[in-house]
Parts: C-alpha cells; structure tokens; sequence
C-alpha cells in the first residue's frame, strides 16, 4: 500500500486543490454497508410509478385486445429467438425485469414498444487507410471489429441511435 504525503493540505500527486475536494467528497459520499438495500434496485427503473392516463390507456388497450381476441393474437404474441433479447418500452418508459427472451412473450399494441437485440458476436469492418511512416514508406493497414453485446437494456437504453 503506498502512502502519499500532504503539503499545505495537498497531496503530492494532486493537480490543484479542486481535485482533492472532489477526492475527498466522493470518499465521504461512497455508499456504506448500510446502503446496500438501495444497491440491489435496478439503476435504469424509473422511481415513479405510471400515472394515470398510463393505466388508463393501458387498461383501455387490454380491453380492446379481448373484444378482438382471435384477431388480436396476430399482434400480441411475439417471439424471440435463442440469441436474440427484446426490451421492451411501455408508454416510452422501459418496463421493469430487464430484457425478454428467449422464448414467446406478450405486447400490448399502442402502448408498448419493442426492439429486438442479436445477442450474437457481431464484425465491423474497419476501411482500410493509408499511413506514412517515419522513413516516408506507404502502408495501408485495415482491421476487422468483434463486438458482443452483453446487456440488452444498456445497449437500446444507454447507446445513441444503436442499430445492432
């Protein structure tokens, strides 16, 4: 374990006061043992239940779906494959539970949303390019990137425009 040495209420190693504020802030506010409760919720739930015209709308969706049951069935039932997820957004907010899948799992038209994730190794070709050395040689140089996605739910939620 290295120890490091204060001058004027500043670590050697630091870059100005402002960093060891911060340094000392998020070591004051780390979560304990007795935060461990609030540790276990899922980070990307919303903490508010649905409002009301949300259960409104819902309830009015599932009605709909019984009046029109043997027709209905072509557009609740949906399935996914083996490497593939589905996360599912309900009203624009994502549903608790995480992904779906594999396997057959239910929708409700209007008001959920579904994208489906190939859980699968994905390539991306990087196009070749040409690079000058130091001694004024012509290289080109191309590559080929493997991506896995590893959460479904990060990725549709927390990816800008992501398209699998």
């Amino acid at each position: 374990m290295a120890f490091k040495t204060k001058i004027n209420g500043q670590s050697e190693d630091s870059l100005s006061p402002l960093t060891d504020r911060l340094a000392q802030e998020t070591y004051h506010n780390s979560p304990t043992m007795s935060d461990k409760k609030n540790a276990s919720q899922d980070p990307l739930a919303c903490e508010e239940g649905p409002g009301i015209c949300a259960i409104i709308l819902t309830i009015m969706s599932l009605f709909l779906i019984v009046v029109s049951l043997p027709l209905s069935l072509f557009c609740v039932v949906k399935v996914v494959q083996e490497y593939e997820r589905a996360v599912i957004f309900r009203l624009g907010r994502l549903l608790t539970g995480g992904a779906r899948g594999p396997g057959v799992f239910f929708i409700i038209p209007c008001v959920d949303i579904y994208e489906k994730i190939d859980m699968r190794s994905q390539t991306f070709e990087i196009p070749p390019q040409e690079i000058l050395t130091k001694d004024s040689v012509t290289v080109f140089v191309n590559a080929i990137m493997y991506y896995k996605v590893r959460d479904a739910t990060c990725a549709v939620a927390n990816v800008d425009d992501y398209s699998g």
